[in-house]
C-alpha cells in the first residue's frame, strides 16, 4: 500500500501538472454560468476531508435547487455520499477508467468543482468534463479552472471547501456535519458483532470508541499505543463501559497489542476491518470517541458523537472535529509544524514528538467531562 501511494504522488507531483501547462494552453477562461442546470463536483481521496465535503454540496443544493448535482468519486469515499438527498446522481471510477470517463463526458456539465486542493488529475478531469469549472489556487493546476479559490488555510476545512461556493455568489458557513447514511446491511453488520459480544448500544453502557491508527499517508498522526492503554485502564477504572478499537489490516494486530498492555481487559473489544458503511452506524452508537486525527474521528463528529481528536503533525484550526464546540480538539504547537499541509501536497515525516505532547491526563480530563454527564460510575 505505502509503495502505491509513493507512486500515485510521484506522478501527481512530476508529471501530471508538465500535462497542466500543456492544457492551459488552450484555456480561454470564461465567465461563470451563476444559474448551472448541471454540476459536477470532483472528490477522490481521503474518507475524513470527503466527510468535510458534504456542507458544501448540502449548500449548494440548498442554493441552486433545480440544478442536477452529479459526484464523481472513487469506491474508497463513495460510502460518504449514499443516500445523500442533495445528490442526484453519484458516479464511481477506477484509475485504468478515467481515458473513458473523460471521452464519453466531454464537456457535459455546465460546471465542474473541483472539492482536491492539490490534485492534478483532477483539475485535468474538470477540464476536460465541465463547460466552465472551479477550483483552489495551487499550482500549475489552477490554470485550468475558469475560477479559483484561495486555500484559506487558517480557517476550518469545511468552511475552506465552502469558500468554492463563492464563485457562484453563494456565501454558506454551516454549524455542523451532515450525518453519513448507511443501509441496513450496514447495520446488521455492526449488530452482529454487538450481539456476538453481548454489548447493548443506546440503553446499555456507555460505548466509548478509540481509533488508535492513521492512514497510510501520515502514520507520525498517531499518539503512542501505551498511551491509549493507560487511557483505556483509567476510563475502565472509573466507568462500568465498553471499549471498542477500530481498524483494518496491520492496524487490528496493533489493537491486539493495546488490549495485550491493558490491567483491565473486560468489556475492551478489537472490531477489525469494517466497512465505511458499517463504520458509520457503528461510531453512531458510540458515546464518546477518542481518535488520532484521521476518518473516523470525522465520523463521530458527523454522527452526532462527541469527538475527541488528538493532533500534532497537524492543526485542529484546520482538520479538528466540526463543530469545535461540541467537540475536542488537544493540540500543542510545535516549532516547524504544522508539517502536514495538504493544500500544496506537502506531508512531510516528523519524529512524533508533537504526540508524546498530548499526556494522557489530559485526554482522560476530556473523555471525563464528556462521561460524567451521564453519572455512569
Amino acid at each position: 500500500m505505502s509503495l502505491f501511494y509513493g507512486a500515485e504522488r510521484f506522478v501527481e507531483k512530476n508529471i501530471l501538472p508538465f500535462f497542466c501547462r500543456l492544457l492551459s494552453v488552450f484555456k480561454k477562461k470564461k465567465p461563470l454560468d451563476q444559474q448551472p442546470k448541471s454540476i459536477l463536483v470532483l472528490r477522490f481521496w481521503g474518507l475524513g476531508e470527503t466527510i468535510l465535503t458534504l456542507p458544501l454540496l448540502k449548500a449548494l443544493k440548498d442554493a441552486r435547487p433545480d440544478a442536477k448535482i452529479t459526484v464523481l468519486c472513487t469506491r474508497r469515499n463513495y460510502d460518504v455520499f449514499f443516500a445523500q438527498p442533495f445528490i442526484d446522481e453519484c458516479r464511481t471510477v477506477w484509475t485504468w477508467q478515467l481515458p473513458i470517463i473523460v471521452l464519453a463526458s466531454l464537456w457535459r456539465y455546465d460546471l465542474a468543482m473541483d472539492t482536491e486542493p492539490h490534485f492534478a488529475i483532477s483539475a485535468i478531469l474538470a477540464f476536460f468534463m465541465g463547460k466552465r469549472s472551479i477550483g483552489f489556487d495551487y499550482g500549475e493546476r489552477a490554470k485550468l479552472y475558469d475560477a479559483n479559490v484561495h486555500y484559506n488555510d487558517r480557517q476550518h476545512v469545511v468552511y475552506t471547501f465552502c469558500d468554492l461556493l463563492s464563485p457562484l455568489g453563494i456565501a454558506a458557513r454551516p454549524a455542523e456535519l451532515v450525518r453519513l447514511r448507511y443501509g441496513e446491511a450496514a447495520r446488521k453488520a455492526a449488530d452482529l458483532r454487538f450481539e456476538a459480544n453481548n454489548i447493548r448500544p443506546k440503553g446499555g453502557k456507555p460505548i466509548i470508541g478509540i481509533h488508535a491508527f492513521c492512514g497510510p499517508t501520515a502514520p507520525w498522526r498517531a499518539w503512542p499505543k501505551e498511551r491509549f492503554a493507560e487511557l483505556i485502564d483509567r476510563i475502565t477504572a472509573r466507568y462500568d463501559c465498553t471499549v471498542i478499537l477500530t481498524g483494518s489490516g496491520a492496524e487490528a494486530a496493533g489493537n491486539e497489542e493495546i488490549i495485550s498492555m491493558l490491567k483491565r481487559k473486560g468489556g475492551v473489544y478489537n472490531f477489525p476491518d469494517m466497512a465505511a458503511s458499517t463504520l458509520f452506524y457503528l461510531i453512531s452508537q458510540y458515546d464518546l470517541m477518542v481518535s488520532n486525527d484521521t476518518g473516523p474521528m470525522h465520523i463521530a463528529a458527523a454522527q452526532g458523537v462527541p469527538a475527541i481528536g488528538l493532533f500534532g503533525p497537524n492543526t485542529p484550526e484546520r482538520f479538528g472535529p466540526f463543530p469545535p464546540g461540541r467537540n475536542t480538539a488537544i493540540y500543542h504547537p510545535t516549532p516547524g509544524h504544522p508539517v502536514i499541509n495538504v493544500h500544496i501536497n506537502e506531508f512531510r515525516p516528523c519524529d512524533g514528538e508533537c504526540m508524546k505532547l498530548i499526556t494522557v491526563d489530559e485526554v482522560f480530563a476530556a473523555a471525563d467531562s464528556v462521561l460524567g454527564r451521564r453519572k455512569t460510575y
